[in-house]
């Protein structure tokens, strides 16, 4: 009977998958405010966008951490953390609307 050994299998990158998933989490209802926002007459559901924007920041800096770390282990194991990469790109842009706010002039 032929099995595979534990050193056979590729270890799959958790923090990358999660850090994904979170940044899909909110990436995915941001997207929909700002589509539905360009519709003449849905102007109104941009205070949506105000009530999403604290949620932004921080889910945005978790990912950015959980990246990080997934990042970090990834290196010292000596694997390659392309989805803790991406995951930690996802968690950056969704920090910088926020940044863009808070330090904007036009404001």
């Amino acid at each position: 009977m032929a099995s595979v050994s534990p050193a056979g299998r590729r270890a799959s990158d958790g923090f990358g998958i999660v850090s994904i998933i979170l940044a899909a989490f909110i990436l995915l209802p941001a997207l929909m405010i700002f589509l539905i926002g360009l519709a003449p007459g849905m102007n109104a559901i941009w205070w949506l966008g105000i009530v999403l924007l604290p949620i932004m920041a921080f889910l945005g800096l978790v990912i950015v951490i959980v990246g990080t770390i997934g990042i970090v282990l990834r290196v010292r194991a000596g694997r390659r953390p392309t989805l803790s990469i991406i995951g930690a790109a996802l968690g950056i842009l969704l920090v910088l609307p926020v940044l863009w706010v808070l330090f904007s002039t036009a404001v």
